[in-house]
């Protein structure tokens, strides 16, 4: 645990605020290999990407890109993408349980990352899952 996210309180709690930090890291890694990815197939941003995953989904393009295809052979084909944005997503799946504790989420609420220009973001929202995204 201190490895993760630093030193725990005297009780062994890990504070709310090392966990953002952490998912707060997790995430600009996240981004970097994502982008660094994305260059080397010489897929373009702008415009941005969004990426999605939810439950009987694996990882998926999100947005209407001009290179969807080539994104979606990337996502399909990079196991270490999948996983390193499973690990952002059960760091923001810990706050957001704890920032509303005792609140039920429906099951179409997903994680996303946006790539940007300007930088990650990340979020849920309500995402159907369709044909193209299995």
């Amino acid at each position: 645990m201190i490895r993760l996210f630093g030193h725990t309180g005297d009780d062994g709690s890990i504070s709310l605020q090392a966990i953002r930090e952490r998912a707060s890291k997790q995430l600009s890694r996240f981004a970097t290999q994502a982008e660094e990815e994305l260059a080397a197939r010489q897929i373009s941003m702008p415009p941005a990407i969004s990426l999605v995953s939810c439950p009987g989904c694996s990882l998926t393009l999100e947005n209407n890109h001009p290179q969807a295809d080539d994104i979606l052979t990337w996502l399909a084909s990079d196991a270490r993408i999948s996983s390193l944005f499973k690990e952002v997503e059960v760091l923001f799946e810990i706050i957001r349980a704890t920032e509303s504790a005792g609140e039920t989420f429906p099951e179409s609420s997903c994680f996303h990352i946006g790539l940007t220009s300007a930088g990650p973001i990340a979020y849920f929202e309500d995402h159907i899952c369709s044909p193209r995204s299995s």
